[in-house]
């Protein structure tokens, strides 16, 4: 189980593809592109995968607000610059002939990640029905295949019709989506799994301000007699009345990667976060 700041930080792939791509659509391939593409896919290995780095470097500010303020500024400025390069190269270096498909296509790309970005950015409330979390799975992961086919059509008939640059360019925003698309999916096949397995594990559990439909923080004691504090973003209302009134909380497939919660015969779930466990006493 992982905190929910240990999580790999997937986004940052799809900066790496649009700063990469308006790069090469302005410069093209130069010696300096030779030596910054792998410098900085290396960084941003690090920005995803590596944990516990400063706020500043991932935008995970301490509060949510915080966190949001510096999300909107971070992708506002690389918005900002990067759409004025596009300008800059549209006016310096009108494309022609062939040209004007690879710039249609950088700019579809870019397009796409705009849209992507700004979808992430505006505030919503997740769903917490099970059903909801299934339709999800199963959209991912018809997604991630669909994508794939895609991409590999499109980076043949890329090296058959132009030839040039594109195809160099077209698998990074490719491998991109499917990444992300794969991660999300990795996501929900632990969730998915720990409801359907049909095991629920009752466990003491306690928190001072409990309200439907509310984050909260509190204390459980796991089987084992694991102490551990705990997050549950947006609790239900059934869960959040069992956890009030009774001071439980149900466990779905426990023992298992995530932390699940919900009711044996209920119909919606919450996946809490831990944020510190030990022994007891």
């Amino acid at each position: 189980m992982e905190p929910m700041s240990d999580r790999p930080r997937w986004y940052f792939f799809a900066w790496f593809a649009v700063v990469a791509a308006a790069h090469l659509a302005v410069e093209g391939w130069t010696e300096t592109t030779a030596i910054g593409l792998p410098v900085g896919f290396a960084a941003t290995l690090a920005l995803v995968f590596v944990r516990r780095l400063p706020w500043w470097a991932t935008g995970e500010a301490r509060t949510a607000s915080t966190a949001r303020g510096v999300k909107v500024a971070g992708f506002g400025l690389l918005w900002l610059l990067v759409a004025g390069a596009i300008v800059v190269g549209l006016v310096e270096h009108p494309p022609h002939g062939a040209d004007v498909l690879y710039a249609g296509v950088f700019v579809s790309i870019f397009a796409g990640a705009s849209v992507f970005g700004l979808v992430k950015l505006l505030p919503k409330r997740a769903s917490t029905r099970r059903a909801v979390l299934r339709w999800k799975l199963v959209f991912a992961t018809t997604a991630a295949w669909a994508v794939g086919a895609l991409a590999l059509a499109a980076e043949v008939a890329a090296i058959v019709v132009t030839g040039g640059w594109l195809p160099w360019v077209l698998p990074v925003p490719s491998l991109v989506v499917v990444l992300a698309l794969a991660g999300w999916r990795s996501e929900l096949t632990g969730p998915v799994a720990c409801l359907a397995s049909g095991r629920w594990t009752p466990v003491a559990a306690a928190a001072f301000d409990v309200r439907a439909g509310e984050p909260v923080d509190g204390w459980a004691v796991l089987p084992g007699d694991v102490r551990i504090k705990f997050h549950l973003p947006a609790v239900p209302a059934d869960i959040a009345a069992e956890l009030g009134n009774r001071r439980r909380l149900w466990l779905a497939g426990w023992p298992a990667e995530d932390l699940v919660v919900g009711l044996p015969d209920g119909d919606t779930y919450a996946i809490g976060f831990i944020g510190h466990h030990g022994p007891w006493g």
